[in-house]
């Protein structure tokens, strides 16, 4: 499916996905600068999802001041995370409940040549 980086980040977190990746950017950019933008553009987005969800969060906290907590979404490696790969990459999903915590991407990816 096409969409913008925040479109994405928006169906990721609505459909409570294990992992998204986001592919097959920058295959046609004309510069650096374009083919970064897309990645800038999603890490911008998570950002902005961690104000917004942080500050509801807040209103809604009792006296105490114990709310629910910033709620954000991670690397593509992490549980409820959401990354990019390039052109080139291989990632590998563990599915169904792993031995341990993903660790990074030298546990949940390898480089191809």
């Amino acid at each position: 499916m096409h969409a913008t980086p925040a479109q994405a980040l928006q169906m990721h977190t609505e459909l409570r996905a294990r992992h998204s990746l986001a592919i097959h950017f920058a295959i046609f950019a004309g510069s650096d600068h374009e083919a970064l933008e897309p990645i800038v553009e999603l890490e911008q987005a998570k950002r902005a999802m961690e104000l917004v969800t942080g500050a509801a969060d807040r209103l809604r906290s009792d006296d105490e001041g114990e709310g629910e907590g910033v709620r954000s979404v991670g690397d593509w490696w992490m549980e409820r995370g959401m990354g990019v790969i390039d052109i080139g990459e291989t990632a590998v999903v563990h599915v169904g409940k792993t031995p341990r915590a993903f660790g990074g991407p030298s546990y949940g990816s390898m480089m191809t040549p």
